[in-house]
C-alpha cells in the first residue's frame, strides 16, 4: 500500500516541477489583443498600433498630417523607428521625400514583427524623425507592454 502512494507522490512532485518550469521559462503572450496610441506634436500625429501574432506581435506605425497647407516631409528610412526592450533607433536608409496634404496618413514602412519575450513587462520605444521646411521634427513615445 505504501509503494503506490510513494509513486503517486513522486509523480505529483515531478508534474508540479514541470508545470513551474513551463510557467517560468515559456514565452508570454501580449495581454491585450490590440494596443494603440496617438501622439500629437504640432501639425502631426504619430499613430502606433500593436497586435498579437501567432509567434509574437507586430507594430503598425504611421504619421498623420493635420495642418492646413500642403507640406513636404523629408526623412530617412524608417520614418518611425521602433525598438523593443532597448532604446536604440537606427535610421540607415536613404533620404525619402513625400508631399502631404491636410488630413493625409503616411505609412511608408511595413509592420515590424517582434518575437514574444518571456513573461513580464517590457517597453516598446517609438520615434518618428523627419523634417518639414528645413525644421527637424521628432515625436517620441514609450508604450508599456505586458506578456503573460
Amino acid at each position: 500500500m505504501k509503494k503506490p502512494v510513494s509513486v503517486l507522490l513522486v509523480l505529483l512532485i515531478i508534474m508540479a516541477g514541470l508545470f513551474f518550469f513551463y510557467l517560468r521559462y515559456s514565452n508570454g503572450d501580449l495581454t491585450t489583443e490590440k494596443a494603440t496610441a496617438s501622439i500629437h506634436k504640432d501639425d502631426f500625429v504619430m499613430h502606433i498600433r500593436v497586435e498579437n501574432e501567432e509567434k509574437g506581435f507586430r507594430v503598425y506605425r504611421s504619421i498623420q498630417y493635420v495642418g492646413e497647407d500642403e507640406v513636404e516631409v523629408i526623412h530617412q528610412t524608417p520614418l518611425i523607428s521602433v525598438s523593443f526592450r532597448h532604446k536604440n533607433h537606427d535610421y540607415t536608409g536613404s533620404t525619402v521625400s513625400n508631399v502631404l496634404e491636410s488630413d493625409s496618413n503616411y505609412h511608408p514602412q511595413t509592420p515590424k514583427h517582434f518575437d514574444s519575450p518571456k513573461r513580464g513587462k517590457y517597453t516598446l520605444y517609438c520615434q518618428a524623425k523627419f523634417s518639414v521646411n528645413g525644421e527637424e521634427k521628432k515625436i517620441i513615445h514609450k508604450e508599456k507592454l505586458s506578456f503573460h
